[in-house]
């Protein structure tokens, strides 16, 4: 989970950087989640998340220029989508997954699952019509 495969590739330089930062950040909070300890960073985790949202919202306002230079025709849907993953995320209760290994765990397996289906449905559809 969140390893970077040439599946991922869009062919943007600057939106793949973008994308493989996003799995960067995923794959270190979740190798802290499977650390052998069993204390958890709740002030660590709690930052990382928050971390991780703000990152996700820059790569995606990155993108939704981008979209908006080339007036790209699916702009709306897939702004959309950005919207509502980050939504989702900002109502989960961070004070509680961070108590939880296996709670915290699954909520980056759910972030990846999207990140996952999204970049191979709708960025490559995306770039695959500008290149």
């Amino acid at each position: 989970m969140f390893q970077w495969s040439k599946k991922y590739e869009t062919g943007s330089g600057f939106i793949d950087d973008n994308h493989k930062k996003l799995f960067e950040i995923g794959c270190d909070i979740l190798m802290r989640t499977q650390s052998a300890s069993n204390e958890i960073d709740t002030s660590y985790f709690n930052n990382a998340l928050k971390d991780f949202i703000t990152y996700a919202k820059f790569s995606f306002s990155i993108e939704e220029d981008y979209m908006s230079e080339i007036e790209y025709t699916g702009f709306v849907d897939h702004r959309r989508e950005h919207y509502f993953f980050i939504k989702r995320l900002c109502y989960y209760d961070f004070d509680e997954i961070i108590t939880n290994k296996e709670t915290l765990q699954r909520l980056f397996e759910f972030i990846y699952s999207w990140l996952d289906q999204h970049m191979i449905s709708e960025d490559l559809k995306l770039f695959s019509k500008q290149l």
